[in-house]
């Protein structure tokens, strides 16, 4: 049971990435037109905070217990990312956009994300930053060859990210390097999925086995 959630969860935090990522990447190309670019930005990435959260969890469960404290830790910084961009992210949807709709953008000007040296984009680089720093942590958790390996590198280099995101507060030219998650998240997720997916195989140390749609 605990693989199957963890299969469905990994597979919504995968979607999610990619569906920020593409409007993201066209934003940038200037393909589309605001407000419609954040909202296709905010709206996935509200979806994939508790999603990475649920993966976590399931990560976490299905963990031996001699290296539970290393899911555990992901886990609890997971959460605190989640926390944290969520709050950057209904604010947006919930008030910054409707606000700016009504021609009342100067009142909530404060609140919005993501330009360099906003508050909210503070708020949002440290929750990437958590949410690196938990796939780093969790790594260990992740034991095996074949796809737990690849899985346990990609949860690696996602969190060597960290440094690069939280340091945006000051060179926001990093930015160049913390693109590189678009690269190592879905990845991570993908190849998480696949460790959940495969039946008979070991995830961190605990013999688990998925059937879609039968019995866990």
């Amino acid at each position: 049971m605990a693989a199957r959630f963890g299969f469905w969860a990994a597979l919504v935090a995968l979607a999610a990435s990619v569906g920020y990522g593409v409007p993201q990447i066209m934003q940038v190309m200037g393909l589309l037109p605001d407000p419609l670019d954040r909202i296709l930005i905010f709206a996935p990435s509200l979806v994939l905070a508790p999603a990475f959260v649920l993966t976590m969890t399931a990560l976490h469960q299905n963990t031996e217990p001699t290296r539970r404290i290393w899911s555990l830790a992901g886990l609890a910084l997971s959460i605190l990312y989640a926390g944290l961009v969520s709050i950057v992210y209904v604010t947006q949807l919930g008030v910054v956009i409707p606000r700016e709709g009504l021609g009342t953008a100067a009142e909530v000007a404060i609140l919005k994300c993501c330009d360099t040296g906003a508050f909210m984009t503070a708020v949002d680089l440290l929750g990437y930053t958590t949410m690196s720093l938990a796939t780093l942590f969790a790594a260990p958790a992740i034991v095996g060859n074949g796809v737990n390996l690849w899985a346990r590198g990609a949860f690696v280099a996602n969190g060597l990210l960290a440094p690069f995101l939280i340091a945006q507060l000051a060179w926001p030219q990093l930015i160049y390097v913390g693109a590189l998650w678009l690269i190592t998240f879905p990845l991570s997720m993908l190849l998480l999925m696949l460790v959940f997916a495969r039946g008979g195989e070991r995830l961190a140390g605990v013999r688990v086995s998925l059937e879609i749609g039968g019995r866990g």
